[in-house]
């Protein structure tokens, strides 16, 4: 299975050079590392609270960005509603 991602040029450089200092500097580094971090990652959310079940998505943002209408566009709105979206969803 693949995985694509984007990182900040620096984290992938510094995760590179410590992927390939530890597994050696062949094919399969920087494979175990990327498995070794996601593994730990996932083991790590797994031991965090649960998320609560969220009915429905849209009545929790029902009136949240009224105070914006008129002062920013709809891409701009459509990015706070993320925002909040996201706070949201940690709490």
């Amino acid at each position: 299975m693949s995985l694509r991602v984007e990182l900040d040029k620096e984290l992938e450089r510094k995760f590179r050079e410590l992927a390939m200092r530890r597994y050696g500097y062949s094919k399969g580094s920087i494979k175990k590392a990327t498995e070794l971090a996601i593994r730990r990652w996932s083991e790590e959310i797994v031991k965090e609270k649960p998320a609560k079940k969220i009915k429905d998505p849209v009545e929790l943002m029902e009136g949240l960005l009224v105070e914006l209408r008129g002062k920013k566009t709809s891409v701009e709105l459509q990015h706070e509603a993320r925002k909040l979206w996201s706070k949201i969803a940690e709490d």
